[in-house]
């Protein structure tokens, strides 16, 4: 297969030992019907021979050797130097396209044209009737919200969300250019949360696409939710993202959802051998909150969000909702 020259969408992945997931995950990108791509993968200093075999398996891959582990964060911000798509799609490499995919995703781009921000639809990889995540959002009570193992067949129709998770996001790229990428402050966990908002704050609409599926492992890289090394960045950079993104009034607002977050989380890593983690996260956080001061000077003071507008991107009622969940209901607004 032969990319263009100069393709109209360009597919950055980021890999660190994930030779276990890149045959699927390439050749469902290879099937596809629409063409007009590139696929540039950055390797963050596998020891797995990765590189190997993608260029073995994979020739029409850009490989790009970063040399040492740079984050989902650092990793994709390198990629995108070797991008040169107007659209980015950023994919996790522990994912498999849907056959038609990137062609529902071309005929939604150009039905589109003022949108500069989409999320695909992620879909549970061992069981496709259920979401991986159907647009990211943040409760006003704090927990994060994405519809996971809500039934697919409640997401039908486009509509507009707050962030798309960037296991399957798509990004104009003069947006990138404007706005900056991921922040490498984070290295991994939130610096997708931290990009979608950024774009609310520079007035932009992110529309989710039901018609694009992507079927995700989920935190297959990291070891799952509760491992160390997702522990540590979960902690570290929630509260970061906080600071960083939120106007003053809604920060305090929302300072005891925050506690609640925190306090909830305590008590279930503790249980789970957890608190070590969760402690270094937080130590880490504390020490990287003068980094965040000058860039939320800088976000806030060029955002086109109201204090009204913002409060309007937390999703409401999570207590309702989650006992709706727990008594086996899903009928909860989109």
């Amino acid at each position: 297969m032969e990319a263009a020259a100069r393709p109209s969408l360009s597919i950055l992945l980021v890999n660190y030992n994930g030779l276990a997931h890149l045959e699927e995950c390439l050749s469902s990108i290879g099937s596809q019907s629409f063409k007009d791509f590139e696929v540039v993968m950055v390797d963050n200093g596998s020891k797995d021979a990765s590189i190997a075999f993608v260029r073995e398996r994979f020739p029409w891959v850009k490989i790009v050797e970063a040399g040492a582990n740079l984050g989902f964060a650092g990793g994709n911000n390198l990629g995108l130097k070797h991008c040169t798509g107007r659209d980015i799609f950023f994919l996790n490499n522990d994912t498999r396209l849907a056959d038609g995919a990137l062609e529902a995703l071309a005929q939604a781009i150009k039905e589109h044209p003022s949108i500069r921000v989409y999320a695909c639809f992620l879909v549970n990889y061992g069981d496709h009737t259920l979401v991986d995540s159907a647009g990211d959002s943040l409760y006003a009570m704090g927990p994060t919200f994405s519809f996971t193992r809500y039934p697919v067949a409640m997401f039908t129709q486009p509509r507009l969300v707050t962030s798309p998770c960037a296991g399957a996001a798509v990004y104009r790229r003069d947006l990138l250019n404007a706005i900056g990428a991921f922040d490498e402050d984070f290295f991994l966990n939130f610096e997708d949360l931290d990009l979608g908002f950024r774009a609310q704050h520079a007035g932009e609409k992110i529309l989710f696409l039901p018609q694009v599926r992507v079927y995700h492992k989920g935190s297959a890289t990291l070891g799952g939710k509760k491992s160390a090394v997702s522990t540590y960045y979960s902690e570290k950079n929630f509260a970061l993202f906080l600071i960083k993104n939120f106007p003053l009034v809604n920060l305090i607002r929302f300072l005891p959802a925050l506690a609640f977050v925190k306090t909830a989380r305590l008590i279930s890593l503790t249980l789970h051998g957890g608190l070590y983690h969760y402690l270094r996260g937080n130590i880490a956080c504390l020490r990287q909150i003068p980094l965040m001061l000058p860039k939320r000077r800088r976000i806030l003071a060029d955002s086109v969000l109201t204090s009204r507008q913002f409060d309007g991107l937390l999703r409401k009622n999570w207590f309702r909702e989650r006992l709706a969940w727990r008594r086996g209901r899903s009928d909860i607004p989109l």
